[in-house]
């Protein structure tokens, strides 16, 4: 019985890769690794994006020392580097980074706006948004385990923020008057007056009036007041509208109740404002 006629592999033929093109073409002894590794510098290879890399952070102050403590400092020396706490204001802190070979250098834990922390003011601000102050501030700092703001840092930025608020208030009301003018071409338009308290009741010290174009929905002043509160405030507000507004308040849009128009109906000269009912105020009675 013949024997099976054994079969011989055939020699695959190689056709090349990619890198075969480099290697053919270089005339230098190199090895095939060195040419793999040499394609890679042609690769644009993107920077890593880290996003929302602005605005503030929450970190652990003992995370961010043992962080500071394994770098070395710019001389390159073994011995690690120390941070310490300056001082703090409110929820920010001034700290200082330390080497035994004498490098030390400080920071702010966030930037500083006319030499004060724009941090402090926005947690203010925050608060303020939501109707909240400083205690409610307090307790929400002591459960997150952060640095209280002290009661006096706290009216500081306050009342920054107050100064600023009634800057672009004026500003706006300002603006809102000359709409007027230049709607009416004239100075005298009619308002709508009405104050608002608190609490219900009329029992709130705390309140507002405001006077509010006719023509344009526009408010003009906003006061806070006690007491007999719409009849004094209608009178500030109609006392000073020449002064600031270049405007007369001839006509009186309110409700049922004639104190505030009391107050104001000779203001310009003898009855020279007409009160006029508000459909509003007599549709909600």
């Amino acid at each position: 019985m013949s024997k099976a006629r054994s079969k011989v592999s055939r020699k695959r033929k190689f056709y090349g890769n990619r890198f075969t093109k480099l290697a053919l073409n270089s005339n230098n002894s190199t090895s095939a690794s060195e040419v793999k590794l040499s394609t890679f510098d042609s690769f644009d290879v993107p920077e890593p994006e880290f996003h929302g890399s602005t605005g503030n952070r929450i970190i652990n102050f003992q995370a961010l020392m043992g962080i500071i403590s394994i770098l070395c400092c710019p001389e390159r020396y073994a011995t690690g580097l120390k941070l310490a706490e300056d001082s703090k204001e409110g929820i920010c802190s001034n700290l200082c980074v330390a080497c035994s070979c004498g490098f030390m250098t400080g920071f702010t834990s966030t930037p500083k706006e006319n030499k004060k922390f724009s941090l402090n003011t926005l947690l203010v601000f925050g608060l303020r948004l939501i109707g909240r102050g400083f205690t409610a501030g307090k307790k929400l700092l002591c459960t997150l385990n952060l640095p209280c703001i002290s009661k006096n840092t706290f009216r500081a930025h306050e009342l920054k923020l107050l100064e600023a608020v009634q800057l672009c208030s004026e500003e706006n009301m300002k603006a809102a008057s000359k709409e007027v003018q230049n709607l009416k071409k004239s100075t005298t338009c009619g308002v709508s007056v009405d104050g608002s308290w608190q609490w219900r009741g009329h029992m709130s010290l705390n309140g507002c009036v405001s006077v509010i174009s006719i023509d344009t929905g526009k408010n003009f002043r906003s006061e806070r007041s006690s007491g007999n509160m719409e009849a004094v405030g209608a009178f500030r507000i109609f006392e000073r509208s020449l002064i600031k507004r270049d405007l007369q308040y001839t006509e009186y849009y309110g409700d049922g109740d004639s104190k505030g128009f009391l107050q104001v109906k000779d203001i310009y000269g003898e009855n020279s404002v007409t009160k006029l009912e508000c459909i509003g105020h007599i549709q909600k009675e």
